[in-house]
């Protein structure tokens, strides 16, 4: 491979090792914009993400929905993204000028320009889910298909590097002797499962709901290492740096309605899975259990919930357990405004607050989109598109 020693300076600036941590979200247009407060009063066809039990959270009115969420979530809290910008802007002017070797001002400033990206992150996560619910009085159904995956940059410049840049001036260099590192590690979850969810008990003021979603779980592991020196785009082969491998699990959830109070416990992957990516590292799959009381009238929804137990955060070393409040405001059955915030007890993950807005004509079609903002230059959004009878 044959790469002037410019253009893999800019790799090494840019190469990457991606610190996953995989959240406990759900990516949804509806129940992002009350930062994920939907598991006592998400609804038959939302909440059941949150909590299998809400599949038989329906009205008289509701015979099917489909809903389709997407997704992402990004945070920049080292200004990577600017620093980059500036690194580009300085090596296409470089390369326009068809330097092979470096001028005094021009080490100086490739030098300085390395610096600022030296050893910052940036994170991104995406999701997206499809929902088919069929509610009844027998046994509410709902197919359920999602997938998450989480991305990151790290830049680790090595600083032998330097010196090399800095013996590189007025004269060909040694594009071998680089050492920064190229290093990637992601992973994306994919589950499809049927949710079955039943009223056990109604009397005139009270309802108990149970529910389970029995599930396939796969999940892909990438980790992708390089030196500088010998790293090529075209030599990169996923099949090489990736693992998967498929599980079988199931959530669960209990929900109780006493007038307008909810209560309810849900259970995420109640069978604990682990899946060792190619460098060794494990990602784990934890059951986790959250507790929920909101308060539903025909105007407003507010939820408070709390994950009980920590689960263990892929790419680094920690846990997260999550805090969430939202509220929503229904105006006239059309047009429904949220908000929420969510706090990590472990403070692995950043502190997020949200807003959303849903559009729902008649009650049959819906548009609901949520905006995130969070500290360290953390921004998301989600958008849903839904069909109910």
């Amino acid at each position: 491979m044959n790469k002037t020693l410019l253009n893999l300076a800019l790799i090494a600036a840019t190469g990457t090792a991606t610190g996953v941590a995989f959240a406990n979200d759900t990516f949804n247009g509806r129940l992002t914009g009350m930062s994920g407060a939907g598991y006592v009063t998400g609804g038959y066809a939302d909440g059941v993400l949150l909590n299998p039990s809400l599949g038989a959270a329906y009205g008289e009115s509701d015979d099917f929905a489909i809903v389709l969420n997407l997704g992402a979530l990004g945070s920049d809290k080292d200004d990577l993204i600017d620093a980059m910008d500036d690194l580009v802007d300085q090596v296409d002017y470089l390369d326009s000028r068809s330097y092979t070797d470096l001028s005094r001002g021009d080490a100086d400033r490739l030098i300085e320009y390395i610096e600022e990206v030296d050893n910052k992150a940036v994170t991104i996560n995406a999701g997206a889910s499809l929902v088919v619910a069929i509610p009844n009085d027998f046994m509410s159904i709902s197919l359920i298909a999602k997938a998450r995956a989480q991305l990151g940059a790290l830049t680790i410049i090595d600083d032998g590097d330097y010196e090399l840049i800095e013996n590189s001036v007025s004269r060909p260099s040694d594009t071998q002797d680089l050492r920064s590192s190229v290093i990637g590690k992601g992973a994306v979850i994919q589950e499809v499962g049927i949710a079955f969810a039943k009223t056990i008990r109604a009397t005139e003021d009270e309802q108990w709901l149970v529910g389970v979603t029995p599930k396939k779980v796969k999940v892909e592991t990438i980790v992708y290492s390089a030196t500088v020196g010998d790293y090529d785009e075209d030599d990169f082969d996923a099949d090489e740096y990736t693992t998967d491998d498929t599980a079988n699990s199931f959530d669960a959830g209990i929900t109780y309605i006493k007038g307008n109070l909810r209560y309810g416990l849900a259970v995420r992957d109640a069978i604990s899975n682990d899946f060792i990516a190619i460098d060794g590292d494990k990602l784990s799959l934890k059951p986790l259990s959250t507790a929920a009381i909101g308060y539903s009238n025909n105007w407003i929804k507010a939820e408070a919930a709390v994950d009980l137990n920590s689960v263990p955060m892929f790419g680094y070393n920690g846990e997260s357990q999550m805090l969430r409040l939202g509220v929503e405001f229904d105006l006239f059955n059309w047009v429904q405004v949220r908000a929420g915030m969510q706090q990590d007890l472990e403070s692995t993950q950043e502190d997020t607050y949200s807003v959303g807005l849903g559009l729902s004509p008649f009650d049959t079609i819906n548009l609901d989109i949520a905006a995130v903002a969070g500290e360290d230059n953390t921004y998301g959004a989600a958008v849903q598109l839904g069909l109910r009878f």
